[in-house]
């Protein structure tokens, strides 16, 4: 039997002006894997932690971003990785910034470009990515209950808490 995993999290970042939407791309270091290779905020979740935590967590540390703003999105991406015989399944997350805020990459990746919806998905490798940024546009953006839904900005905003020590006696 094949394993299913979700080991990681992709992050949809844009920002909007009047009616102006442009999606933020990074571009991976020449040192990295797939160097060159433009993409959305990914990464990995950590041991016990949640898959909205990590997406939080994965934005700050590759973008120095704080999103206003955050979606879980119905859409998932899934797909095969040869090397584990595994399929993986990653929680795909949308958030909004603001327009004015500086991007500060780390040494992950060495540009950032921000694009229309049309130019973003012609720029990414991976078709689930571009299906993903579709996801974006019509469970998001087109705004409604089905938007109003998928909002998890409370969640992200709210600290996690921390363990309880036991008093001692």
């Amino acid at each position: 039997m094949i394993p299913v995993t979700c080991r990681q999290i992709e992050v949809h970042l844009f920002r909007r002006r009047a009616r102006r939407v442009e999606f933020l791309l990074i571009r991976r270091a020449p040192s990295r894997s797939l160097a060159g290779v433009w993409q959305p905020v990914t990464g990995g979740i950590e041991k016990g932690e949640a898959a909205y935590r990590a997406a939080a967590r994965e934005v700050l540390e590759e973008t120095g971003l704080t999103p206003i703003r955050w979606w879980a999105l119905e859409h998932l991406t899934a797909f095969y990785e040869p090397a584990r015989d595994a399929i993986a399944v990653v929680p795909v997350f949308a958030a909004e910034v603001l327009w004015t805020d500086p991007v500060h990459l780390s040494e992950e990746h060495d540009r950032y470009a921000y694009a229309d919806a049309k130019t973003t998905a012609r720029r990414m490798l991976w078709d689930t990515q571009r299906r993903a940024l579709a996801a974006v546009r019509t469970e998001v953006l087109t705004g409604g209950p089905n938007a109003d839904a998928r909002e998890v900005t409370a969640r992200i905003n709210t600290p996690t808490p921390r363990p309880r020590r036991r008093a001692r006696a």
